[in-house]
């Protein structure tokens, strides 16, 4: 993914944006998949991100998240 790039797809805007927070970032590699992301931020009083409110997500959408949170679940980023 391009993080220079700005996407218009809800579901890319938001993968972006984790992956731009390093904080996010560590929270999605824990997670099982996007509703126990979605979980685990709430306690943080995060409600969207990238300008995308999560009670506006389709199903197709979560799926996608879905798909995208199990790709990231136990990556390892190296300092550079």
């Amino acid at each position: 993914m391009n993080l220079t790039a700005t996407y218009t797809e809800p579901t890319n805007r938001i993968k972006q944006r984790i992956l731009q927070d390093d904080n996010l970032s560590n929270v999605v590699c824990l997670c099982e998949n996007w509703a126990e992301f979605v979980v685990e931020i709430e306690e943080w009083g995060i409600y969207k991100l990238g300008g995308v409110d999560f009670d506006t997500l389709t199903e197709f959408d979560i799926q996608t998240l879905d798909l995208f949170v199990k790709r990231e679940n136990g990556y390892i980023r190296e300092e550079v």
